[in-house]
């Protein structure tokens, strides 16, 4: 039997120029949702590509929302969140691939915990190897090791570990999740205001789970759900604009949560000096 209004999710997407990965995306989201009244809802940060006609071909009762200029993330999934009917909110990236269970994984995680904030899955890179997805809240000492560091290529394999987190076996709570595959009760996430707007892309997850927390909430990972996520593939913005965003989103964070002195006088310097150097050299891995 189908799930009614109390167990519907609503699934929202954002894109930009995201037509080459949307049909895998999809075609996988139609499993896991079949057999449910659940919705999708997308945002068109003014694609000029097929993105939405490829929205309308496999999701005609989709809810498009076609937007005039290309508003970021954070504020596009504000936008999405609000047009939104489901008791939960499923962000999903136009580049990932869920598993046909997905939906239900994550609502009996979140059911089964009254505090549950934000709760995200399992992400699998396309040859099936663990993805991480979630992670410590920044600090200076753990941002230097971090996946968009140049100092993760040159350190111990380890030091990369400090401020992104492992696999786990069973549900377990984590500072913060990644908003590639995120749900959260509707009601929760409009208590907080959603995400922060500032973000134009990235640390919009880290800003709102760290909110989440202070509210009394816990952030949650389901290694039940999970999803094939490819990195870099959901919008047509090159890679070193997109490592321009991470960066600028970073020194946003950490000016609305640490010290002035840090933020205006040592960060910059240093986000200047790693985005040179990630921006020149070969990278590994992804931002954040």
């Amino acid at each position: 039997m189908g799930s009614n209004i109390t167990d519907r999710v609503s699934v929202i997407i954002v894109t930009h120029n995201s037509e080459p990965v949307l049909p895998d995306c999809l075609r996988a989201l139609r499993v896991a949702m079949a057999g449910g009244n659940h919705q999708l809802v997308v945002v068109d940060n003014d694609s000029d590509d097929r993105t939405v006609e490829t929205v309308r071909r496999h999701f005609p009762q989709s809810l498009i929302l076609p937007q005039k200029k290309n508003l970021g993330f954070a504020r596009a999934c504000n936008l999405g969140g609000a047009a939104a009917s489901g008791k939960y909110l499923l962000f999903l990236n136009p580049d990932m691939i869920v598993d046909s269970d997905v939906l239900t994984a994550l609502r009996m995680a979140i059911d089964a915990e009254p505090r549950a904030g934000l709760v995200s899955g399992r992400m699998r890179f396309p040859d099936g190897a663990f993805q991480p997805s979630c992670r410590r809240l920044p600090t200076l000492r753990n941002l230097l090791f971090s996946r968009g560091s140049f100092l993760s290529r040159v350190a111990p394999p380890t030091a990369g570990e400090i401020y992104t987190l492992g696999d786990y076996t069973v549900v377990t709570e984590v500072p913060a999740v990644a908003g590639t595959m995120l749900m959260v009760r509707a009601d929760r996430f409009r208590e907080l205001g959603g995400f922060d707007e500032r973000y134009f892309m990235y640390m919009e997850d880290t800003d709102l789970s760290r909110r989440m927390t202070r509210a009394g909430y816990v952030n949650l990972y389901v290694p039940s759900a999970g999803g094939v996520h490819s990195w870099g593939r959901s919008s047509s913005v090159g890679r070193f604009r997109r490592k321009c965003y991470h960066h600028r989103s970073v020194w946003q964070y950490f000016r609305k949560y640490h010290h002035p002195l840090l933020t205006w006088l040592v960060l910059p310097w240093l986000l200047a000096v790693n985005l040179l150097l990630v921006a020149l050299l070969p990278g590994r891995g992804s931002d954040g």
